[in-house]
């Protein structure tokens, strides 16, 4: 039997009821769970940044206070896999030796309430204690753990110090977090620090060097693109939509023109006085990526993927292709070229294979190339100096290219990129520099090139629409995304869309009737259509079981199975069939009559009819 909790900590109480509906037992073992080799290579590359910075730039500054405590410091990915581990404590040979080896998973469900485990789940900072833990076998050490988020705000890992039961608990605990806010703050400099402002802010000019300080960082516009969580904290508010000289209570030209060692005292969103520092980067960026603008907290639309790879493969074997021949690839600098009807999700593929590379500290840049003016293309993705043109910015721009260095570039319907704007991104591709408009400066550029298009290249080069020599060095890799209609694990992809789409974390259920309305659909918007009428019916359902009338309307119009080139005729009630087709379409459309008639293309009296006939309709 367990023993009782010493604790009453909800926190505790609530993690412990998760064990027991996982099926574990506090005498068991712990369940050893690593991921396959190519997995994990992967998840290593995805985390590489985050290690390295950990290790080099956080950890020596703590080194001596962990030495003097015996304390084991962990760091793992966004999953709860360990990635590295520093130290090595008296206390771990009385538990599972395997448990600290990399790629050890320490997810609840795997080894029971443990610091990194619950905050993977609760997304806060916490503290468990030895008999907190829920298997008695991991009851030999204290543990602190935090989650750490990249600078978008997406959780990118978890720091876990564990010590004996001698050292207090809030000293680890206000260790980890000081850590984590270190290794978050590293990270926003190694995305931003070399193109971007920095202001560094604190309640005290003497304190402006500590880990704990606000930390934001701004553009050529005074943009804020990234900010620690820190600096929420300090000014009081999120920082949607607030720029730099709102935050100061300055001009952003002030701001730029002082001296990097100069002390200023501002105070532009609070009634009390702060104390920041401006650094100013060794290569000022004209420009801030479309779409990239810090920060995308809970109040602004998250990003439509920050997967993994191996998260899109969820048993179709096309898409099973797609993912294991993207995997190869990886980190090896060969140019993808993404094939797909529009809506099957290919942005969302490049925003995995991105994420999933060495490179996922730097920006992803979408370029949607048939969603650009063609007169503005060139301007765009190469950048132009002042004056270059009438109405151009008179501060220039630096282009959507060199925005894109040392991450990826994603070049979207890149058929419909103007032969002209073709022939430049050839020469930015075989020099690997870029020059803008107007100038005779070129610049170094280093992306990983992703394109994608729904037509035939082949035939655009035959029409002559289409430079052929741009084609072979954009074709790398040719990955062929499947329709949705194809697919083989429909209830996945819906149940893994009806979770994205859920307001509040509800727990939304599908019916039999609507998941076989879905597998006879067509769906000729493929994911994205079934993204809109995902979203309007878990609203319709009011978080219960979606049945066929929480459906919007114009999903019944072509359903494949039921209508035949969007109509059945009236004929076809005359039929044997009558009998199969009208009683599903009539319970599909929620026992609407008007709406079945319309459906089925034949009157409402023939509906009645036939109806009757079945027994499903009588009068009065």
């Amino acid at each position: 039997m367990d023993n009782r909790l010493q604790s009453d900590d909800r926190l505790v109480c609530e993690s412990w009821q998760r064990c027991r509906d996982y099926g574990l037992e506090s005498h068991q073992t712990p369940a050893l769970h690593f991921p396959d080799p190519s997995h994990w290579q992967q998840k290593r590359q995805l985390a590489e940044v985050m290690v390295s910075v950990t290790r080099e730039k956080v950890l020596p500054g703590f080194q001596s206070m962990l030495a003097n405590s015996s304390s084991l410091v962990i760091l793992t990915d966004h999953q709860g896999y360990l990635l590295e581990r520093w130290g090595n404590p008296p206390f771990i040979q009385q538990m599972a030796p395997a448990l600290f080896e990399p790629g050890a998973c320490w997810q609840e469900k795997k080894i029971g309430t443990n610091a990194i485990g619950t905050a993977l789940h609760t997304q806060q900072i916490t503290d468990i204690r030895r008999d907190e833990h829920f298997l008695l076998q991991n009851r030999f050490m204290n543990a602190s753990a935090s989650p750490i988020v990249d600078p978008h705000r997406q959780t990118v890992g978890v720091l876990n110090i564990s010590s004996d039961a001698y050292l207090p608990t809030t000293q680890v605990h206000g260790m980890v977090k000081v850590m984590a806010q270190a290794i978050e703050n590293q990270l926003i400099l190694a995305a931003y620090g070399q193109h971007f402002w920095q202001f560094v802010f604190n309640t005290s000019p003497d304190n402006l060097d500590s880990q704990w300080a606000g930390l934001l960082v701004f553009d050529f516009q005074g943009q804020i693109v990234s900010a620690n969580r820190r600096a929420d904290l300090l000014l009081g508010k999120p920082l949607a939509g607030i720029t730099i000289d709102m935050v100061a209570g300055m001009s952003l030209q002030t701001l730029m023109a002082t001296q990097q060692d100069a002390t200023l005292t501002f105070s532009g969103l609070t009634s009390f006085p702060l104390f920041a520092r401006i650094n100013a980067p060794a290569e000022p960026s004209a420009t801030v990526p479309s779409g990239v603008a810090f920060p995308r907290n809970a109040t602004q639309e998250a990003p439509q993927c920050e997967s993994s790879l191996t998260d899109l493969d969820t048993g179709d074997k096309q898409m099973a292709k797609a993912v294991h021949q993207a995997i190869r690839v990886l980190n090896r600098d060969i140019p993808l070229l993404i094939h797909g009807e529009t809506g099957v999700g290919k942005e969302r593929f490049v925003r995995a294979f991105h994420a999933a590379s060495h490179r996922a500290a730097f920006e992803m840049v979408a370029v949607n190339c048939a969603a650009i003016p063609s007169e503005l293309v060139e301007s765009e993705l190469f950048g132009y100096v002042k004056g270059a043109f009438t109405g151009a910015n008179p501060k220039g721009s630096m282009g959507l290219i060199r925005c894109a260095d040392k991450g990826t570039l994603f070049l979207d319907e890149i058929g419909d990129m103007p032969l002209a704007t073709q022939a430049r991104l050839l020469r930015v591709l075989q020099e690997k520099r870029v020059t803008p408009l107007g100038s005779s400066d070129s610049y170094p550029v280093d992306f990983q090139l992703v394109c994608a298009t729904h037509q035939s290249l082949r035939d655009e080069i035959k029409t002559r629409q289409f430079r052929e020599d741009l084609y072979y060095r954009i074709n790398g890799l040719t990955v062929a995304l499947p329709a949705l209609r194809d697919r083989q694990d429909m209830a996945q992809v819906v149940l893994s869309v009806v979770g994205e789409v859920s307001e509040g974390g509800r727990s939304v259920t599908i019916s039999d009737e609507v998941m076989q309305l879905f597998n006879s659909h067509h769906w000729p918007g493929n994911i994205r259509q079934l993204h809109n009428v995902l979203r309007v019916a878990t609203v319709l359902a009011e978080g219960k079981v979606i049945e066929p009338q929480h459906l919007p309307d114009d999903f019944f119009w072509d359903l494949k199975g039921i209508t035949r080139d969007a109509e059945i005729l009236e004929s076809d009630l005359l039929e044997d069939d009558w009998q199969v087709a009208l009683p599903k379409v009539y319970k599909a459309l929620g026992r609407n009559v008007s709406k079945t008639a319309e459906a089925m293309n034949v009157s409402r009296n023939t509906v009645y009819k036939r109806l009757k006939q079945l027994g499903l309709w009588h009068d009065g």
